[in-house]
């Protein structure tokens, strides 16, 4: 990354495909640029999410957060790299919040198929969580494993059926907000990121978009060429 880094004049950027949000969708780079804004902004008061931890899941997500998740000096994040364990980002999470000093946060971004995988562990965080931890679980619902789906020709079982999140989360006693609309991604980020305990965004993303829409932007092809 370092020896990338010096063969551009600049940060490296990468250009993504945000086509028209289909109705009822929000796209899932508006989330995340929206998340970055946020935790950029975060002022001293809030130490928590200013320094919570960020856990990617496996699938298009992986993609998504690469190509559109901004983060800042000092932060941390954790995914599976090589092993493509699905399910990984929220046991991650919760271990990530855990073993630290209270209060303590973290982020979870995963897709609905790898977090339905170890949902049952929100009763783990539920039962083991301090005053003034935050699990903030960002679930970008297609209703497909996108990796299989989009990389493989005529790849059977993709579809993923799920529950409402929002109630699962009340389910456990947490709370959540339903997202269908890039134009409100902003201030649901914000004000999820500030709610303490277990809080579930449910992002509703278009079936058809793929996380491989995208390229390297200003010097990219020199970049490109570096090997």
């Amino acid at each position: 990354w370092k020896e990338l880094a010096k063969l551009s004049d600049g940060p490296i950027q990468f250009e993504c495909d945000s086509a028209p949000d289909s109705d009822g969708y929000c796209h899932p780079a508006s989330v995340l640029q929206a998340l970055s804004d946020a935790r950029m902004d975060c002022n001293g008061t809030d130490k928590v999410s200013r320094e919570a931890v960020i856990a990617v899941d496996v699938g298009d997500v992986t993609l998504w957060a690469s190509l559109c998740l901004r983060l800042t000096a000092g932060s941390r994040t954790l995914y599976s790299e090589h092993l493509g364990t699905m399910g990984y980002a929220l046991n991650a999470a919760i271990a990530g919040i855990l073993a630290r000093d209270g209060p303590a946060g973290a982020v979870v971004l995963s897709g609905d198929a790898g977090f339905q995988m170890t949902l049952v562990e929100l009763a783990t965080f539920q039962q083991m969580k301090r005053d003034g931890d935050k699990l903030l679980c960002v679930v970008f619902d297609n209703q497909v494993m996108g990796r299989v789906a989009f990389g493989f020709e005529n790849a059977a079982g993709c579809d993923v059926g799920g529950p409402d999140y929002v109630a699962l989360a009340k389910a456990y006693g947490g709370d959540g907000v339903l997202l269908d609309d890039s134009r409100k991604a902003p201030q649901v980020v914000r004000d999820a990121l500030i709610k303490e305990g277990l809080y579930i965004v449910h992002v509703k993303v278009d079936p058809q978009v793929k996380a491989d829409m995208a390229s390297f932007k200003d010097n990219s092809l020199k970049v490109m060429n570096s090997g």
